[in-house]
């Protein structure tokens, strides 16, 4: 078992994090726009870490959209129960996982969910926290970015830091609690949240930190926050003015390990950006538009120098455009596309947009480097999208599809079944239609997003009239915490009514067999299970008879090893015989590992001594990850927290193997320079590298830019501007409702 070195603590007591799950494609575009935002504005004093990186991949494993028998379940918290109940221990003291009783197993029946591996997920994930958390010792500030998949898990994080002798200050915003004011006051009602900020958050951030480095707490609302009254307990929200696009930063890539994403085309760096805020449209099933409020564009030469910057900084290869209409002026994205032509940036791109295209803009965007489109389809029948105020026909979709198909682009369509209204001809003629269009194009596959309710959603506030009757949550789970009762009995469960229920769940059948999912996985399927099993191990070619061993451990690791073909064998050998003679009883093995037990625990750490650079199965190594070009005087390097190495036989020569556990990509080095990479093990600096390896510069760089290898720290922090002053913000507070 590898525990962290001590002196891996070189992240600062100012953190932006982001808890699991949620998908890892790219790194975070909302993460990096606060980080620019902060340090143009001479803030310096924030680092990143992302909890995501070191456990296996899931996207939603503690609720479903879906019911067993069709429900419509409503997303406002859909896991509540499993939060009422950690909240409740947290305010006792307890441990933080819920019970796995009764109500635990009725919840996960009630929605096709195993309960077992959800409650080892959740020990796991306890486990994880307090083995991150005890290499971060001097935490002060904290801001979690929190959708609705990982509110949850952020809630559990959060608990884990509240309950030292010196809390910080934590700050939750995101999706999830800007949409779900249920979610916002839980936080803030438990005390697991000291504010939240609602909708974009750069300003909304930066005036939290300043308040609160003026006295270690912040006494005032702080506009564009939730917070609660420091005297009578109610709610306080506080309005800000939006920030103008032409006016924001180059978002800030540098304090992420860039390199141990992992994209859905191997071997391209791509990174996030965004045109636009907002959404011309006003789909009555979409929360978007109402999140940024307002359509705002930047401008076409702010776009194209960022762009730049951001090629010449950090290498990327590729920009997937996180704006929500990317084509929301057409004519803004024409010239867009020239100028990109004109100024020669040889880049490849993609977003969202709705299927408002003709040929020529369509071959102009694909001349300058669009290759990839999520279109909003949604459906084919003119009626439906009437109902959806789509603001598109039937003859505009597949106008537009046709477009963007005609030029090879590869192309997604949202599908979205159970939509209120859709009859079921409709539905399926819509899908035919489809269909047909993937016979005569390969480039097409479709998007199944089955019909959710949200509390943004304008659809929401008028459910009568698309035929939908709420339901609240039943009495046993109201009472489950009887703290948080009146803040949990407002939000609602599910939905019944036009087109819900079993027909709803025949249409997400039909979807889902009509499409022909390119990808072998679904990085948005809310029922994908974690990637990584704790029973068995994951193997993946690297060369000839090497591989990587994959699996998740006890306290929710990614734990990677580089085995022979030999190796593997035993493996699997020992494995069938264990499970021959296994009468351990299910409730035994929670929260337990393959890791964990005879004769693998033995193995594995005879495996763990063939290596150069060792497998973690505790704890992880949390360290800071920055990246910067070339290697500046003053630099110190340490190995990736993600990195694993040993020395193996390839093609008759002895070479050391590096293998990122993210990405899996191989990287063989002479064996000599095995030396070289223990150094890195802890954090060293490039001078001293340099004098111990006289030849290592060209090696240490290519282990920078394979992200092998990542800046601890680096000269150039010494040498930033001094922080401008800024006027202290007022806010006029108005009551939000909620307890008083």
């Amino acid at each position: 078992m590898q525990r962290a070195p001590s002196e891996l603590r070189a992240l600062k007591p100012n953190l932006l994090c982001i808890a699991p799950p949620y998908p890892l494609t790219s790194p975070p575009a909302g993460a990096a726009a606060l980080l620019g935002y902060l340090k143009a504005n001479g803030c310096h004093d924030f680092d990143f870490l992302d909890l995501r990186l070191w456990v296996p991949f899931s996207y939603a494993p503690t609720y479903r959209p879906i019911g067993a028998f069709g429900e419509t379940y409503v997303i406002d918290v859909p896991d509540l129960p499993l939060a009422l109940r950690m909240l409740r221990n947290f305010d006792e003291g307890k441990p933080l996982v819920p019970e796995h009783d009764e109500l635990f197993e009725r919840y996960c029946v009630e929605r096709g969910i195993n309960s077992l591996p959800l409650h080892t997920y959740l020990v796991q994930l306890d486990r994880y926290y307090a083995e991150v958390f005890s290499q971060l010792p001097d935490v002060r500030f904290v801001g979690f970015s929190t959708w609705t998949s990982n509110y949850l898990s952020t809630l559990m994080a959060a608990a884990h830091l509240k309950r030292r002798k010196s809390p910080p200050f934590i700050v939750a915003g995101g999706p999830q609690v800007t949409e779900s004011r249920t979610a916002a006051k839980l936080g803030l009602m438990s005390g697991l949240f000291d504010a939240v900020a609602i909708g974009e958050g750069e300003e909304t951030l930066l005036s939290l930190y300043e308040a609160f480095s003026r006295g270690g707490e912040v006494v005032e609302p702080v506009p564009g926050t939730l917070m609660r009254d420091r005297h009578g307990g109610a709610f306080v929200s506080t309005d800000r003015k939006l920030l103008r696009l032409p006016e924001l930063p180059m978002p800030s890539f540098e304090e992420m390990p860039l390199l141990s994403y992992t994209p859905i085309v191997k071997g391209f760096r791509v990174l996030p950006y965004q045109l636009s805020r907002g959404c011309t449209d006003k789909c009555t099933f979409c929360s978007e538009w109402v999140f940024w409020k307002h359509f705002r564009l930047g401008t076409t030469a702010q776009a194209v120098e960022q762009i730049r910057q951001m090629k010449q900084t950090y290498q990327m290869d590729a920009i997937w455009f996180t704006d929500s209409l990317l084509n929301g002026k057409l004519s803004r994205l024409r010239d867009f596309a020239q100028a990109l032509l004109d100024h020669k940036l040889d880049i490849l791109w993609g977003g969202f947009m709705r299927a408002d295209m003709d040929p020529d803009t369509a071959q102009l965007l694909f001349r300058a480097g669009c290759r990839t489109v999520f279109l909003g389809i949604e459906s084919l029948s003119d009626e439906t999208l009437e109902r959806m105020n789509k603001r598109r026909t039937e003859a505009d979709n597949l106008r537009g599809l046709r477009a963007f198909l005609e030029t090879g682009m590869a192309v997604a369509a949202g599908f979205i079944p159970g939509f209120p209204g859709d009859s079921r001809d409709r539905f399926i003629r819509t899908g035919l239609l489809l269909r047909g269009l993937q016979a005569q194009y390969p480039n097409l596959r479709l998007n199944v997003e089955p019909f959710i309710i949200s509390p943004g959603q304008p659809l929401f506030h008028k459910l009568g009239e698309y035929g939908l009757t709420p339901s609240r949550w039943e009495e046993p789970y109201l009472d489950m915490a009887g703290r948080y009762r009146e803040i949990a009995a407002d939000s609602y469960c599910k939905v019944d009514g036009a087109n819900q229920g079993m027909e709803r769940l025949g249409q997400y059948r039909v979807a889902t067999a009509l499409s022909t999912a390119t990808e072998s996985r679904d990085w948005f399927g809310y029922q994908s299970l974690e990637s990584l099993s704790t029973q068995s191990f994951s193997y993946e070619h690297l060369v000839g008879e090497v591989y990587l061993a994959r699996i998740k451990t006890s306290t929710s690791l990614v734990y990677g090893a580089i085995v022979t073909g030999q190796e593997r064998r035993a493996f699997e050998r020992m494995l069938l015989m264990t499970r021959l003679h296994d009468s351990t009883s299910e409730k035994e093995t929670v929260g337990r590992s393959l890791l964990d037990v005879e004769p693998f625990a033995g193995a594995t750490r005879e495996l763990e001594e063939k290596h150069v650079v060792r497998p973690r199965s505790l704890s992880p190594r949390v360290h800071r990850c920055l990246y910067r070009q070339g290697l500046p005087p003053g630099s110190t390097l340490v190995l990736a927290p993600f990195v694993v190495g040993r020395v193996v036989e390839v093609e008759g020569r002895r070479e050391l193997m590096l293998v990122n556990l993210l990405r899996a990509e191989p990287v063989t080095l002479p064996a000599e320079l095995a030396p070289l990479v223990e150094q890195l093990a802890t954090p060293r600096a490039v001078e001293e590298l340099l004098a111990s390896f006289p030849d290592s510069r060209a090696v240490l760089e290519d282990l920078k830019e394979r992200g092998l290898a990542v800046f601890y720290s680096t000269g150039e922090e010494t040498h930033r501007p001094p922080p401008r002053p800024r006027p202290i913000p007022t806010a006029q507070a108005q009551p939000a409702g909620g307890l008083a």
